[in-house]
């Protein structure tokens, strides 16, 4: 494999622990290192090793019970037993329990490096199966659902910014599917047999959140008991998904935008950089222009991350999709229940297509979650759906009527106003409405300015 894997040490004896350490990072394999059982269970279950060498014979429990445990809870995992008190019998015993091999101290570096090599063969193997079940499982993974123009401009941009690895920087409410927007532009890349990582900037404190991002070595900070990859090393090769930038502080702005420019990071308490080739996906809920002008945000950084601009609609403003995307989750947790035949009434659907969604598509989806598992039978009424009395959308009529023979562009001009008016000005969300880009109306605008 052309990257280096992770490989756990468990050893309590410093002498082998160090000469074990030196072997294999010869072979390519990036080394964490610890000497009881209870601390290697505890960093192998946030370091997920793709090996791991541990000796039988362990302060606080012994490798056979770890290597029961990983094997449970790390299955992708390999694990190595070291001996001093090998036996044919208790080796056999152990590669039938599990273990990739048995090998006796003192280790003999021939021995070793075959090992190593056919557990790397097998972890390319793993790796391989899981890529294949991912691609299987694409059907079942979450998409945009709805016909109005605004979601299908923006699975259109999808399409045409996936095969790119163009920074992406997607807006709009909590609940839009800002998220998935990004997981759809991933798996349409042709960075999809790596990984998505997702960091919350929002959900992470800010004082372990450069860790996060950018890893630690051991002893970096009290508590860094091991050296940890970051969010940007795992997603090598991949994409990183930043979800709520807008909360990040300043500080980390500026660290974020030399590691954009740079294409290296340096883990904290390290001096030395590793280089990454990372596609960005950026996605915030605040006006990030009031944030630039406010001194929260760094101009900077945000010319960085916004190359390609999108902006989620509010579910309020394309009420047009509700049945459908009503439909669709009901078939969605009905296949996962195994109920079958769910659907809602007419009545319940008019009372879903006429509430206003404050917490948008997200929303939508819990309230219905919430009915199927209320419900009587596999039918759902208005009463199953529990909404508060508001807010409600408000009812307009849309229909706008012209004389023959008025001109194009003052048809034009009247479209855009009204449009403007229904979204209190916001260009993007009246682009979005007309099924046009927000660049079309200004031009329009212009054009009618002159």
């Amino acid at each position: 494999m052309a990257e280096n894997l992770r490989l756990l040490l468990v050893d309590d004896d410093p002498a082998s622990l160090h000469l074990l350490e030196r072997l294999v990072e010869e072979e390519g394999f990036e080394v964490t290192k610890t000497g009881s059982a209870e601390e290697a269970e505890k960093i192998a279950l946030e370091l997920r090793p793709h090996v791991v060498i541990t000796d039988v014979v362990l302060p606080g429990g012994d490798g056979y019970e770890l290597m029961g445990k990983l094997k449970t809870q790390l299955p992708e995992s390999e694990v190595m037993l070291l001996t001093g008190h090998a036996s044919v019998e208790r080796a056999v015993e152990a590669i039938r329990d599990g273990a990739c091999d048995y090998i006796e101290k003192p280790v003999n570096r021939s021995r070793l490096v075959a090992s190593l090599r056919k557990a790397r063969q097998q972890v390319a193997l793993k790796l391989e199966n899981l890529e294949l079940r991912r691609r299987l499982a694409t059907q079942a993974q979450e998409t945009l659902v709805g016909q109005n123009p605004s979601i299908e401009d923006i699975r259109r941009n999808i399409e045409r910014v996936a095969g790119s690895d163009t920074s992406v920087f997607i807006e709009g409410e909590s609940g839009t599917g800002k998220e998935i927007a990004a997981e759809m532009i991933h798996r349409s890349s042709g960075r999809v047999r790596h990984t998505l990582v997702k960091v919350s900037c929002a959900a992470i404190p800010e004082n372990l959140l450069e860790s996060e991002m950018f890893g630690h070595e051991k002893g970096a900070f009290t508590g860094a008991s091991y050296s940890k990859p970051g969010k940007f090393e795992l997603a090598d090769r991949g994409t990183l998904f930043l979800d709520e930038i807008g909360e990040m502080k300043p500080g980390l702005q500026a660290k974020l935008l030399r590691v954009l420019q740079d294409g290296k990071i340096s883990r904290l308490g390290s001096t030395q950089d590793r280089e990454v080739n990372v596609r960005i996906v950026c996605a915030t809920n605040i006006d990030v222009e009031k944030a630039i002008a406010a001194g929260q945000f760094r101009e900077d950084l945000f010319y960085r991350i916004n190359v390609v601009r999108m902006r989620m609609p509010a579910l309020r403003d394309r009420l047009d999709d509700v049945p459908l995307l009503t439909t669709h989750f009901l078939a969605q947790i009905g296949r996962r229940l195994g109920i079958e035949n769910l659907h809602a009434t007419p009545a319940s659907m008019e009372r879903l297509q006429g509430y206003a969604w404050p917490g948008n598509v997200r929303q939508l989806k819990n309230v219905i979650e919430r009915a199927v598992a209320m419900r009587q039978g596999p039918v759902l009424d208005v009463k199953d759906f529990l909404l508060t009395d508001a807010p409600v959308a408000a009812k307009s009529d849309s229909r706008m009527t012209f004389e023959l023979g008025t001109p194009l562009e003052e048809v034009e001009r009247r479209m855009i106003k009204s449009a403007l008016d229904a979204c209190a000005g916001d260009k993007e969300k009246a682009a979005a409405m007309l099924g046009i880009s927000s660049r079309t109306i200004y031009r329009k605008l212009g054009e009618a300015h002159t």
